[in-house]
């Protein structure tokens, strides 16, 4: 006979257990208020961004409003960013991911640097700016539109 009492989880144990689901729970309800503009808006300014960094040297007569503007979308594109974040708590791109995908946590993220140096390889600094940037926002799009349809299915 066990003479210590009964055998259930003790009060701290249940308090802490209570604890990670409570915290679980608030993860997964932040991941679904990923705002439905998020992905489009994100990928784009920063497309926008790189590519107008890109075509400001190759158009020198327009090369101070495209600055202004490339300028402007990099700003609102982290100015989007840390607000989303911040507001939701989860930053989607370092989620939890599954085993046996973790090649795709490298190709993919490698695949606008290669857009770049084809860029660079071809038209010089303006090619690897814009070559950079349309692919990155792209993949910056999907990635963000991945993680929101994750976070739905989720739940």
């Amino acid at each position: 006979m066990n003479s210590s009492g009964p055998m259930g989880p003790s009060a701290e144990s249940a308090a802490a257990l209570g604890a990670a689901r409570a915290a679980e729970n608030a993860a997964r309800r932040s991941a679904l208020s990923l705002p439905a503009w998020y992905p489009a808006v994100h990928g784009l300014l920063l497309a926008v961004a790189m590519t107008g960094f890109g075509l400001a040297s190759a158009q020198p007569r327009w090369q101070g409003w495209i600055l202004a503007a490339a300028l402007l979308c990099a700003g609102a594109f982290l100015v989007v960013t840390w607000r989303v974040q911040r507001t939701t708590g989860v930053a989607p791109w370092f989620a939890r991911r599954q085993r046996g995908t973790a090649w795709h946590a490298w190709i993919l993220p490698a695949i606008p640097f290669a857009a770049g140096l084809a860029g660079a390889l071809l038209y010089g600094g303006a090619g690897a700016f814009t070559g950079f940037g349309v692919v990155a926002g792209a993949v910056s799009w999907m990635q963000a539109g991945r993680a929101r349809v994750a976070a739905r299915e989720a739940s």
